[in-house]
């Protein structure tokens, strides 16, 4: 090869290094290559301005980086945190590293720092984002137990404000039987509905002897009389579920379709037990969706293993599911005198 044909071969050479080496340089990241004994093959702007800010020298091998790199926080306040670098501008680097293999099998260490200052800064904002979600999420869910106990106490007000109606209409229908010396088909209801309150008002001072004569108890304020057609169980776990179903059962019934009666029939099978509600009361017209206090219901009865259904169309059912794990021996008495209540 002729001497001008090798000068030539040398410019292209450099200019082709030089066009390589302009192009790393306006890369946004820090990047190196390292030759198998450690020394730089190829290096941009970046990566020596960033091992001056570590070292306050120059970049000379792969060795010095990585020493830099173990030193940073001791030697010049940069703040390390896995493969974060938290440099003292602010900006924050991720480092990373991987073996390169070039065409003649020579293996070069390909050494990255990316910046990664803004992605770090909006995980910040996520994560405090993320704290204050939670605490609305817990505040929330106060506000929802209290929406919840605030409607409970709604519905007991609305049942003592319904058996007081009662009493009036029976009031009025005594009054109208003075006034006019006889008895009215309608004032013959009216008086059997006050009977009905004057009873429940007796037995309001006598404190209730379970969980279940209870809701007997509280269902009937509601002119809800309750017929349960087999054994409820005794067992408080399983009490605690079907309870408040019950209770939901009772006040939609007198509150959506103006029953008087809600039937409760409770069926041991060997490995479940299935508790069907019925009222008698409208029939839907469309298909009831669980909402509100069904559905929490639903929830609530799903983390303990069992189901809730609700049957729409001909006529509205209510069917809770459990599994039967305190077996027959939790069964308790038989309440079927609600029926002749």
């Amino acid at each position: 090869m002729k001497l001008s044909e090798k000068i030539q071969k040398m410019k292209e050479d450099y200019a082709l290094r030089l066009a390589v080496k302009q192009g790393m340089d306006t890369l946004p990241a820090a990047v190196c290559y390292f030759r198998p004994n450690g020394t730089i093959k190829l290096c941009n702007s970046a990566m020596y301005s960033l091992f001056r800010q570590m070292t306050q020298r120059d970049l000379q091998s792969y060795y010095e980086l990585k020493e830099a790199m173990n030193n940073c926080e001791a030697s010049a306040g940069i703040q390390h945190e896995g493969n974060l670098y938290h440099f003292p501008d602010r900006k924050v680097w991720a480092y990373s590293e991987e073996q390169v293999t070039t065409a003649d099998g020579i293996v070069y260490t390909e050494s990255v720092f990316n910046d990664v200052s803004n992605l770090y800064e909006k995980q910040k904002e996520l994560k405090q984002q993320s704290v204050e979600l939670q605490r609305m999420y817990r505040e929330l869910k106060q506000l929802g137990d209290n929406i919840q106990d605030a409607a409970r106490e709604q519905e007991i007000f609305n049942m003592k404000s319904l058996l007081h109606d009662q009493m009036n209409m029976g009031v009025t229908a005594i009054r109208q039987m003075l006034a006019h010396d006889g008895m009215t088909a309608e004032n013959k209801e009216a008086i059997a509905q006050f009977r009905s309150a004057i009873r429940v008002l007796q037995q309001e001072n006598a404190p209730p002897q379970d969980a279940v004569a209870e809701f007997i108890h509280d269902a009937s304020v509601a002119g809800i009389q309750v017929i349960i057609s087999g054994t409820l169980p005794t067992s408080q776990h399983e009490l605690q579920l079907l309870l408040p179903v019950m209770r939901e059962a009772a006040v939609n019934a007198a509150r959506h379709a103006d029953a008087s009666r809600l039937y409760v029939n409770v069926e041991w099978k060997p490995e479940e037990l299935v508790v069907q509600l019925r009222n008698d009361g409208r029939k839907p017209e469309k298909e009831v969706m669980p909402r509100g206090g069904l559905a929490d219901l639903k929830k609530m009865i799903a983390r303990s293993s069992g189901t809730m259904a609700v049957q729409s169309l001909p006529e509205f059912v209510l069917t809770v599911t459990l599994p039967v794990s305190y077996g027959k021996a939790e069964q308790g008495e038989k309440y079927d005198q609600g029926a002749r209540d």
